[in-house]
This record gives C-alpha cells, sequence and structure tokens, in this order.
C-alpha cells in the first residue's frame, strides 16, 4: 500500500465523500465552462500528454481544495450557524438573527397562551364535560407548538443565532443542560468515549453527509462568484463594433451566458442549502439520543455514583458541570460522591 492510499484511509471518509467530491464538481464545472475547448482536448484521445496533463491539474486542483474544505470545516459550519459572518454580510445577518428572534418569540408566546387557555377549561371540564374534544384539540396544538420551539430554538433569547442551521444546532446543544443540567459541547469530547463503535459510526455518517451538503451549497456559491468575474473579464475581450449586429451578439451571449450559469449556481446553493437543512435534523436527533442513551454510561466511567431518580440526577450532573467547567471558581459546587471500589478477590 502506497504511503499516498495510508495518508487518505488516514484522513478517513470524510475527506473523500464530503471534500472530494465537492471539489471535483467546482474544478470540472470551471474547466468546461471557462475553456470551451475542452471537450474537443478530451475527445482527441492521440494528444495523450496533454490529456496526461489535464488530469494532473484537475487532480491537483480537486486535492488542495479538497484539503482545504476538510481543514476549515469547523470554521464553515460556523459560518453557517451564523457565528462569523463576512463583514459584507454582516447586514444580513443582523436582521435575519431580528427575524429568528420574532418567529422563536411568537412560538414561546402561543405556547404559553395555549398553556393558559388549557389550565382554564381544565378547571372547567368536571362542570362542562363537552369542552373535552376542544381541550384534546388544544393540548395537541400546545405539543406541536412545544416540540417545534425545542427542535428548532434555544430556550435563552440571548443564543438565538441568525440561521435556521445555527438555531437547530444550538437547540439540539442544548439538550443535555435542558434535560439533564450539564454542558453538552463541553461534555461531548467525554461522552464519545462510551458510545459504542456502531453508534460512532452512524454519528459519522451523518456528519459526513451533513458536510457534503454544506460543501455543496458553498462551492456553489463560489462558482456563482467566478462566473461574476469572468463576465466582468470577458466585457475587456469583446469589441462592441458600433452598428455591427454580430459583435453585439457576441457580447450579448457573453453577458446571458455566465448571467445564466451564475444564477443556476445560486440556485443549487439553495437546494443544497435546504437539504443540508433536513441533514442537520437527523444529526441533531442522534446527538439528543447520544446523551438520552449514553449519560449514565459516562458517569460510571467517571466513577461518580448512579443516581437514583431524574432530581438526583440533574443534581448531579449540574454539580458535575460546575467542578469541570467552573472547577475552583464554581459559586455552587458540591461534593461529588465516587462509586467504592470492589475489594480485590484474594489470589
Amino acid at each position: 500500500m502506497s504511503a499516498f492510499t495510508q495518508y487518505l484511509e488516514k484522513l478517513g471518509n470524510n475527506f473523500l465523500v464530503s471534500a472530494m467530491v465537492p471539489s471535483l464538481a467546482l474544478v470540472a464545472a470551471s474547466l468546461l465552462l471557462f475553456d470551451p475547448t475542452l471537450l474537443n482536448k478530451l475527445g482527441d484521445v492521440q494528444n495523450a500528454y496533454a490529456l496526461i496533463n489535464l488530469g494532473l491539474l484537475v487532480f491537483l486542483l480537486t486535492f488542495i481544495i479538497g484539503f482545504t474544505l476538510t481543514a476549515l470545516n469547523t470554521y464553515i459550519l460556523k459560518f453557517f450557524e451564523g457565528y462569523v459572518p463576512f463583514l459584507p454580510l454582516h447586514g444580513a445577518f443582523y436582521k435575519s438573527r431580528r427575524i429568528h428572534h420574532a418567529k422563536a418569540n411568537y412560538l414561546k408566546v402561543r405556547s404559553k397562551s395555549l398553556e393558559d387557555t388549557i389550565g382554564k377549561m381544565q378547571d372547567q371540564l368536571p362542570a362542562h364535560p363537552e369542552l373535552q374534544p376542544m381541550l384534546k384539540h388544544l393540548q395537541d396544538e400546545y405539543y406541536n407548538t412545544a416540540m417545534e420551539y425545542d427542535q428548532t430554538y434555544p430556550a435563552k433569547k440571548d443564543e438565538i443565532l441568525a440561521t435556521r442551521f445555527g438555531n437547530i444546532l444550538r437547540a439540539a446543544e442544548n439538550h443535555a443542560a435542558d434535560r439533564y443540567g450539564f454542558d453538552g459541547v463541553m461534555f461531548w469530547p467525554r461522552l464519545m468515549h462510551v458510545i459504542p463503535t456502531d453508534y460512532k459510526q452512524a454519528l459519522e455518517s451523518s456528519r459526513n453527509e451533513l458536510s457534503f451538503l454544506v460543501n455543496m451549497s458553498l462551492l456553489s456559491m463560489v462558482f456563482s462568484l467566478l462566473c461574476i468575474v469572468a463576465m466582468f473579464r470577458s466585457l475587456d475581450s469583446v469589441t462592441v463594433v458600433s452598428g455591427s449586429a454580430a459583435a453585439f451578439t457576441v457580447f450579448l451571449l457573453h453577458v446571458f451566458k455566465y448571467l445564466f450559469v451564475s444564477a443556476l449556481g445560486i440556485a443549487i446553493c439553495g437546494f443544497f442549502y435546504n437539504a443540508s437543512i433536513y441533514s442537520l435534523n437527523s444529526f441533531a436527533l442522534m446527538i439528543r439520543s447520544a446523551f438520552d442513551l449514553f449519560r449514565l454510561d459516562l458517569l460510571k466511567k467517571l466513577e461518580v455514583v448512579r443516581p437514583r431518580d431524574s432530581e438526583r440526577e440533574y443534581k448531579t450532573w449540574y454539580n458535575l458541570n460546575e467542578m469541570i467547567v467552573l472547577g475552583s471558581r464554581s459559586l455552587t459546587v458540591d461534593t461529588l460522591h465516587y462509586r467504592k471500589e470492589k475489594p480485590e478477590r484474594p489470589s
């Protein structure tokens, strides 16, 4: 096995699937659009030297872009989440965040209104049993509204981000804090040590799918920007002769070709972004499920006494979170009780 193959295996499927394939798509589309003679070169089997050089160029560009995407994967995801908007996008991100604040507030107010109405109706139910069907309908509506907020937005208003992508992921990260009392982000690296291999592989597969869709969306936008740049550069190479219909036609063809392909790239970007939202929902559900399924295994790994009920569990996790995250700086940390060591059997 060559050293290069070993290196690719070290990078893993995340590099091959989520980075190399989108990079190859960008390189191939760019070469075909910006070099119209490329198809003729590919059909010329006699010019083997040129074909080899072209293949090496495609591979080199694909590998460089793919490796860059892999190295910047965390930064790219943070951009999609809305943490690191580029300077020209600050205004758009600010406006988008206000929109999400309004949506979250509507869901929260609606949930509160339904909760109050349900409470009053339950008080009236013994004297008015005919209200039972309406009560059931309101309870279903409350459940759906509260669940939509829980799955879509974080609990705290100041944690709401500028993108739907970021809010879904932030809500999943807050699942552990809301249910069990510990910071999911801080405990995730520790939780990974007790997650079974099969579940880890499923997580990795879901993450690869998400990264692929995010990279396709990002590179589609990059391709659109390249088309805009190429359109303006083509204006310098096209000479419009006054009164020449042929020259004017060539001019229009150059402009509209790049405008059309750029618009197509933006549409593809939107398609892959929307697809990434569906993939993110599945990934977020797996994150939530990991906290639900394996948190007690983590307590065992940390040699902490297993709580007897949900109330004690919340207090245990909260205390453990204070100790790990803040340590001696915590104002509320309390004594943790560890499991007793089993006495060694005499040999």
